[in-house]
Order: C-alpha cells, then structure tokens, then sequence
C-alpha cells in the first residue's frame, strides 16, 4: 500500500487543492502534517470541505521538513503502508506517476524512486533515453521512500531542520548500499527559491535568492553534511559549491549585509556542531 504525505506551511489553498487532485486516486490514502500554519483554521475548514477523507496532524510550531517527513514515515508504519510518497504543499503531480514507479518497486535493492526535475524558473530538463538511472540524490517531493529504507537509515535528521534534509537522508541511502532510482518517465516540476540566471567570469550561475534565515541552514548544514558524510560524496564538488554560495548572495543578491551574517552564524554553528561532534 501506498501513503501519500504533504508536509505544510502557510500553504495557498488554491495550489493545495491542485496538489491533492493530482494524486488522491493514485495512492491509497493521504496525509498532512502541518508545521504550524498561521492558516490552519483555514486549511482545516479546507480539508473537511473538500477531501474528508485526508487525515491531518498538527503541530503547534514549526518543528522543520525533517520532523513533519518522519511524523509522515511514523503514520504510514503504524497503519502498515509499505511505500510513502512525499509531496511539498505545491507539488502537482503528473497522472502517470505511480504507474510508471510500480514497474520498478520490486528491483533489488531499491529503496527511493524519484522523477526528472524541471526547474519552474529555467526549464531545466535532463535529456536521457534510459527508462531509468541510479542517483545517489533527489529531492523528497515526488519521491516515493520504502517504509524499510526509512527505517534502515533512521529516518531525517531532525537537526537539520530544513536544508540539506534529502542531500543526508540520500546520503545514508548510499552508505546503506540502497539504491535511488529515477524514472526518467516520470516529470516533476519544481521550484528552487525565485532564482535567476547570472554570469560571472564567462560562467553561467543560479542566484535563489533565499531569506537570510534560509541562508544560515544552508550554510551551516552543508558543512555539516560534508563532515559527516565526507566518505561518499563529491567533497571536492561540494567545497566549491560552498564558495560559489557566497560569491553568489555577496554579489548578486539583496539584504547582502543580513544574509552575510546569517551566513557567517550559520558557518559558526556548523564548525561548532563538527567539533562537538
């Protein structure tokens, strides 16, 4: 069986609505968790109304993705789902989604299966004539997680918070020596931050524009995913990323100075964690 989980935040209603259309007859059941919305009276009313059947659970604060995602992982154990499908609160999902990743559940080994991105800012699109690929990263919307493979890797890092939550759950995969697969038939489109294109010294970069307090979570969580799981990823790849990461806010971005020290906090809470750690 399969449980499809919304994580929400402050949600649109209308894009919600969009969202739970587009997947509720292929899944078995659905659930929400909401991470403290200013709209939950809204949102429940919504939820009554219009898919009475949707179980919603509540927390009173925001408790972060990683929380909401294992409070969705715990849900799905507990009433015996064998597969769960995570979606962001404005995931549409194609009609051929589970239909394309039921052929390919039962391959040994596979713990993760995943679409083909497309970027709603620059229609990226990875061009492939493969049915398939093994990965060793994808986003958590659009992915369906065995409840095993959740198990097996000890869920999300709830420290983590929000950033870099799928970069170290897939990572665990990867050490676990469990395989993620995406479905090259299969199209999400998806959103990273407003970005835009820049160019800098002849090299194209994608400026996101995130807040200063997403600024602090990247910074600090990339350092700690490079600490903690140095041994099967790109650390080369990854430092400079890093680096590009500042170049890119300090020239191209706005709120330089609030973003900067949100950046420089969350390198300092990170070394902090590393040396602690």
């Amino acid at each position: 069986m399969v449980l499809a989980g919304i994580t929400l935040y402050n949600p649109e209603l209308d894009r919600l609505e969009e969202n739970i259309a587009s997947i509720q007859n292929q899944v078995d059941r659905i659930i929400c968790v909401d991470n403290g919305s200013k709209n939950i009276v809204e949102i429940e009313t919504f939820l009554k109304k219009n898919f009475p059947d949707i179980y919603l659970q509540k927390n009173e604060t925001n408790r972060g993705i990683a929380a909401a995602l294992n409070q969705i992982f715990i849900y799905g154990k507990e009433k015996g789902f064998d597969w769960v499908l995570t979606l962001d609160q404005d995931s549409v999902c194609p009609e051929n989604l589970m239909k394309e990743y039921r052929k390919y559940w039962h391959l040994e080994g596979v713990g993760v299966l995943s679409p083909r991105i497309i970027d709603r800012n620059f229609e990226k699109n990875i061009e492939t004539d493969t049915e398939y690929d093994e990965i060793d990263k994808c986003i958590t919307s659009a992915s369906l997680t065995s409840v095993e493979t959740w198990e097996k890797v000890d869920g999300f890092w709830e420290y983590l918070f929000i950033d870099y939550v799928d970069h170290d759950f897939c990572a665990k995969c990867v050490e676990y020596g469990i395989k993620i697969l995406r479905i090259n038939r299969v199209t999400l489109l998806h959103e990273l931050g407003r970005g835009v294109h820049k160019r800098l010294l002849g090299r194209q970069l994608t400026v996101l524009n995130h807040s200063p307090m997403r600024k602090y979570y990247i910074v600090r969580n990339r350092l700690i995913y490079m600490q903690v799981h140095r041994a099967v990823i790109d650390i080369k790849e990854e430092r400079k990323k890093y680096i590009y990461f500042y170049v890119k806010t300090l020239l191209f971005e706005d709120q330089k100075w609030e973003k900067f020290k949100a950046m420089m906090k969350g390198r300092r809470d990170g070394k902090i964690y590393i040396k602690n750690n």
